[in-house]
């Protein structure tokens, strides 16, 4: 089922850890273990305590810790790792203050992945897809080349040429409009995709919700191409026009 990327898990600071998909069964949820979070404050952090204008919400920590998949028989381990700025927390009706650790997550292995990848996706699309799911913590524009790269894997799997018949190699771009005269919707999205991607060559280039666009826009190619719930639905809906009413073959109890 085609579903856009929930920004909140994906966010660039936390309160508390999201329980992201299991990125090894895709059912359960990665729930951090209990006493295995630990933070350590940094040295210049340590140091700054003496200056005078200090405030509890200069601490900086580094930390690092393990979650593990929710679901019976799964049981996998994932490593997270980051940054852990200080902040207070107001509570206006009670008038109080609480200083809360945050995460600025910059690793998770294995890493979630943001999109649901249909069963028959290519593998190379697929791992393309992964890998560019580890750098997004880290750099916006690395996770967005790597989806380009699973742009150029999804021409190849699809067929598209990657050379002129004297054997000039093709660029993405035209690789995309070739593959735009046989299906002008799901080539449209690539080219958006591409260019997100394109981007992903420049400092700077991307925000981190930019990629989050890509991983939409590619998903919703994976689903129509290599998807079965779009075929499925219209299986049903062309039997219940046929039938013009249900097509459940349940008996009723007397």
């Amino acid at each position: 089922m085609l579903m856009a990327v929930d920004r909140e898990q994906w966010a660039t600071k936390f309160g508390e850890l999201p329980h992201w998909t299991c990125p090894t069964c895709g059912k359960g949820h990665l729930a951090p273990i209990k006493d295995k979070m630990q933070f350590v404050e940094t040295g210049p952090s340590s140091a700054a305590h003496s200056h005078e204008a200090w405030e509890p919400d200069w601490i900086l920590c580094r930390f690092a810790g393990f979650l593990q998949c929710t679901m019976p028989g799964c049981g996998e381990v994932a490593a997270v790792s980051g940054t852990s700025p200080s902040d207070f927390i107001e509570d206006w009706e009670a008038q109080t203050q609480t200083l809360l650790n945050l995460y600025v997550v910059k690793s998770i292995h294995p890493a979630p992945v943001p999109i649901r990848l249909p069963e028959k996706t290519p593998e190379l699309v697929a791992d393309s897809i992964k890998y560019a799911s580890a750098l997004v913590w880290t750099s916006a524009e690395a996770a967005a080349n790597q989806i380009r790269v699973a742009v150029e894997h999804l021409m190849d799997d699809i067929g598209v040429a990657a050379t002129t018949k004297n054997g000039k190699a093709l660029t993405l771009h035209k690789r995309i409009e070739l593959f735009q005269k046989t299906d002008a919707e799901n080539g449209d999205v690539l080219l958006a995709t591409k260019w997100l991607g394109n981007s992903g060559s420049h400092v700077a280039g991307l925000e981190r919700d930019d990629v989050l666009d890509a991983f939409d826009m590619i998903e919703f190619v994976l689903e129509n191409r290599y998807g079965t719930t779009k075929q499925m639905l219209l299986a049903k809906v062309a039997a219940v026009n046929a039938k013009k009413g249900p097509i459940s073959t349940k008996k009723k109890k007397l």
